[in-house]
């Protein structure tokens, strides 16, 4: 990982909430169902995310070989997982937001998204 892509996440708040969601979702997944592959369905609607926002953040995650995808089939749609550095990245980002807010104090919020 790059210090660019980094950047680039910490500026777009946006897009951390998305990676951290797909990331959530193959945790609870795989604790329910210690087969499962890994692979979750395209999530259209995220929490504090612009719903329009969404198709541009997938392009960005998987351009920054964060989030990989799989089309399933016609019927079944588009399938997305955590890449390693995409795995590798999430420590890091809660890590600097974290010490963001403690600098900042309890009441601050991250920059909303510059490009989504």
């Amino acid at each position: 990982m790059i210090d660019f892509e980094l950047e680039q996440m910490m500026e777009n708040p946006e897009w951390c909430l998305v990676l951290s969601h797909y990331s959530q979702l193959q945790l609870q997944t795989k604790s329910q169902n210690p087969e499962f592959d890994g692979w979750i369905i395209r999530q259209n609607d995220i929490s504090d995310v612009v719903k329009e926002h969404l198709p541009r953040i997938h392009g960005k995650l998987i351009a920054f070989d964060l989030l990989k995808f799989q089309i399933s089939g016609r019927d079944s749609g588009v399938f997305y997982q955590l890449t390693r550095e995409g795995e590798k990245m999430l420590p890091k980002l809660e890590k600097l937001i974290n010490s963001i807010g403690a600098e900042e104090g309890p009441e601050s919020d991250l920059p909303y998204a510059k490009s989504a």
